[in-house]
This record gives C-alpha cells, structure tokens and sequence, in this order.
C-alpha cells in the first residue's frame, strides 16, 4: 500500500433536506475527510466549519506608527513597541494622544484623551479641571473641549 494519506469525498445532507424530492442546492455542503494509510481519520473539513478569521479594529501608534490591533471596544491601546498609551478615536485611524492625571484627592491614576478638560477620578469621582495642563505646555484646546466624566 501507499504511505500517502487518501482524501475522501461524501456529501452531507441535512435531515430537511433529504425529505424533499426536489434537486439538492447550496444547502448541500461537501465535506472531507483525510484516511491516514494505517486506516485512522487524521481529519474532517467542510465549507460550513471554516470560519474566516475574526477582524480587530486597528489603528496607528501617534508617536512610532505601529499598527496595533485590539479587541473592539477598548477606548485605550498600549503599543507593543515604543509603549505609548493611544486614544481610541471614533473615525480615525491614528491613536490619539493621551494624559495621565493623578487625582488630587485619593491619588489614583486616571488616563484620559488628550484635550479633555475635566477628569472624573475612577476610584473616589472627583471631578478635576486639567485645563491648565494645556496653557502650561503651550496646546489650548479647542472652543469645545472634551469632558471626560
């Protein structure tokens, strides 16, 4: 005998289908099973059990340009490369810059998109007007700036 694997072919029919008279359509779904040569079933495929792989969102580093993919619904990605925190951004494909704000009262660390004007602290909800960050660095934010609360 041959050492070579055989491929063979059947045709599943779903139990619906097989009660009706009329010709099989595109509900008929070949499948495929490979015969190793000591007799064993190495496998079984068909057009219905191979799922396209699942598709992230993915956008680009604001500081290196690394395309990173995450799960949909993250509102902050950590590039793997040069470590820089990204914003999600509705309809952009660039990260956007973030800020890190440590909460004057409890101390905790808040992260927030670049331009937010108040900050709304995680652990205690103190809410922190960051505005003088921008006038400080030189960046005024726009006539309406973000508040992330």
């Amino acid at each position: 005998g041959s050492s070579c694997p055989r491929v063979h072919w059947a045709l599943q029919v779903s139990t619906a289908m097989a009660a009706k008279t009329e010709t099989a359509d595109a509900a008929d779904l070949p499948i495929f099973f490979v015969e190793n040569p000591d007799g064993m079933i190495d496998a079984v495929a068909g057009a219905d059990s191979i799922a396209p792989p699942p598709t992230n969102p993915r956008l680009y580093c604001h500081h290196c340009n690394t395309q990173l993919e995450f799960a949909g619904g993250a509102s902050y990605v950590q590039c793997y490369l040069c470590r820089t925190m990204n914003a999600v951004l509705s309809g952009s494909q660039v990260g956007g810059r973030t800020m890190n704000m440590l909460c004057t009262v409890c101390g905790t660390s808040n992260l927030a998109p670049w331009g937010t004007a108040y900050v709304r602290c995680g652990q205690c909800n103190t809410v922190s007007d960051v505005t003088h960050i921008y006038h400080h660095t030189g960046f005024a934010p726009g006539a309406n700036p973000r508040l992330n609360v």
